[in-house]
């Protein structure tokens, strides 16, 4: 159960962050060229509860004396797969008045359901890596049920019904998605 729970780690932007990974090792919506964690193993659009909720909320509930800066859902995958990912964010906003922050690449927010169940997270910090499908392709990867404008609606829809921090982080990445050119497509989609 305790490697469900990480940290809490150092974060630039989070301070000192507990994470809680939701999905089995590399089980993702993308297989992005540039993730730190290797290619993925699993790539799906699948929602389900991966690990049993109550396990998670055990396992957390120990660490939460660690007094961190967040409680950050994230790890090895995309945390939005997990199907009580609302359920879990309510019952740790029960716990505990740490913050819940939610790091997903964004690539299901075009689904009303997932952008239901982030709602209370205190912060959510979507990713945009690409400002055309050709290199949204290229760059990352995704399962074939996702097309770009899907996702890129997903990102503007949770932005407009959202009320909590919404941090958009984009990824540039050297001769792809760093031109001129492509830049000024990313411009124009936020």
């Amino acid at each position: 159960m305790s490697s469900l729970i990480f940290g809490p780690v150092p974060s630039r932007r989070l301070g000192r962050s507990l994470g809680v990974d939701l999905v089995p090792f590399k089980t993702c919506t993308y297989d992005c060229i540039y993730c730190q964690l290797g290619p993925t193993t699993h790539k799906t659009t699948q929602r389900k509860e991966y690990v049993p909720l109550d396990d998670v909320i055990e396992a957390l509930k120990p660490r939460l004396a660690t007094d961190p800066d967040y409680i950050t859902l994230s790890g090895s995958g995309e945390p939005t797969l997990y199907s009580r990912i609302g359920e879990l964010i309510d019952r740790i906003k029960k716990l505990t008045t740490i913050p819940v922050a939610l790091l997903t690449n964004g690539s299901l927010l075009f689904l009303p359901k997932v952008r239901n169940d982030i709602i209370n997270a205190d912060l959510i910090v979507p990713s945009l890596d690409a400002g055309s499908d050709t290199c949204f392709q290229y760059v990352n990867r995704p399962h074939k049920d996702i097309q770009f404008d899907q996702m890129l609606q997903g990102l503007i829809d949770l932005r407009n019904e959202y009320k909590g921090q919404y941090w958009l982080e984009v990824f540039l990445l050297g001769g792809m998605t760093s031109t001129e050119q492509e830049i000024k497509k990313l411009a124009q989609c936020i």
